[in-house]
């Protein structure tokens, strides 16, 4: 899937959508289309080789010699046949979901491509049918959701990163698990100067909190300045 709305904070343009046709989807995204057949081993690490790949046309597997003998039983739809890929509907699904929540959350589009991948694992991890969800379907394990029920996408949250005053927190917003950095409960923070830290300190600005004075013109300031840095 091609982004509409323009290159992301971290330099992508695009995304690799993969699913089982059945609610399990994956979103890896991308600098350009050349990485996609590298994201199909991102893929293999998640979840496993699969069993069938029906690809899109347009997509050259055997431009990645060291993947092609993962790609197992592959066939592609017929050319000006969208419909036949199963992933063409997840792909606007997934959209319709993250235009709808940006809207609503004032969330900046260049953070886009967190947003993709935050809203194709809460679809993998929600039940749809036969009180289970997708991913435990498709992986036959039981699904942790404990990194997903804490924080929604784009909270305003406090996260400590000065060592040497433990009392000060600093002001992000929460852009989904960061699962390559750090422990356990890491997360992605986006900050005032628009760049993105992985931390593990992180917690909800409470009401009484940002009842004070203080705390809220700490919160402006914080705006302001992601504002000037986005622009």
């Amino acid at each position: 899937m091609f982004s509409k709305i323009g290159t992301s904070l971290r330099g992508n343009t695009c995304a690799q959508i993969f699913t089982d046709g059945n609610g399990a989807v994956f979103a890896y995204p991308m600098r350009s289309k050349a990485e996609a057949g590298t994201q199909l081993f991102n893929l293999i690490q998640q979840v496993g080789i699969p069993n069938e790949i029906h690809r899109d046309g347009r997509l050259r597997w055997a431009e990645v010699p060291s993947l092609t003998r993962y790609a197992g039983n592959t066939r592609s739809g017929e050319p000006n046949s969208p419909w036949q890929n199963r992933c063409e509907n997840m792909i606007g699904v997934l959209s319709k979901k993250v235009k709808a929540r940006r809207a609503r959350r004032r969330i900046p589009k260049c953070v886009w491509d967190f947003h993709i991948v935050w809203q194709a694992q809460i679809y993998s991890r929600t039940v749809h049918k036969d009180h289970s969800t997708p991913l435990e379907v498709l992986t036959e394990d039981t699904i942790d959701f404990s990194e997903w029920t804490e924080f929604e996408f784009y909270d305003l949250v406090g996260y400590w990163d000065d060592r040497e005053n433990e009392a000060r927190q600093s002001i992000g917003r929460w852009l989904g698990p960061s699962h390559h950095i750090g422990s356990a409960l890491c997360y992605y923070i986006l900050t005032e100067k628009a760049t993105v830290l992985s931390r593990t300190s992180v917690q909800h600005i409470t009401k009484e909190d940002f009842a004070t004075s203080e705390m809220q013109e700490r919160v402006k300031k914080y705006h302001v300045l992601l504002n000037q840095h986005i622009n």
